[in-house]
């Protein structure tokens, strides 16, 4: 997969054009490219329900919600290890922060199957419908 990051207040033209270029570069049976456009990090949705989910999951286990995320973090994420210079062993939690939007789907889905184990149903409200399916419901009422 090739991929560029494309910003807001940037020049475009010189982005798309390697991006395509290179791409028939690679793959020069292929007759034609798409390209996806998604927001690179979660979404509003996947934040609110993330955090009512924690909310949730903390005050039926007996953890603050910091410590709830942070368990949830240690059990679903891979920690992210490395060796100093000095030899030191490093492992620390990421950030989920840094989780894109189809990573952060499958974290809450990982989140809501461990709240089974426990017994917890967790909500299925208008966020959960647009941070796992991006599915929008329009409140309006159509007149006729």
């Amino acid at each position: 997969m090739i991929s560029r990051t494309i910003q807001k207040d940037k020049p475009k033209e010189a982005v798309f054009k390697s991006l395509v270029q290179d791409y028939f570069l690679e793959n020069p049976s292929t007759n034609e490219a798409v390209v996806t456009i998604q927001k690179s990090k979660r979404s509003d949705a996947q934040n609110r329900l993330y955090w009512y989910w924690v909310d949730i999951l903390a005050k039926e286990v007996g953890y603050t919600k910091n410590e709830m995320h942070l368990v949830l973090a240690d059990k679903f994420l891979p920690k992210i290890q490395f060796t100093t210079k000095g030899g030191k062993q490093i492992s620390q939690i990421p950030s989920t922060r840094e989780l894109n939007i189809e990573e952060f789907v499958d974290y809450i889905c990982e989140i809501e199957m461990f709240s089974g184990e426990w017994s917890i149903k967790l909500p299925h409200n208008q966020d959960y419908k647009i941070a796992v399916y991006n599915e929008h419901t329009s409140t309006r009422s159509i007149n006729r």
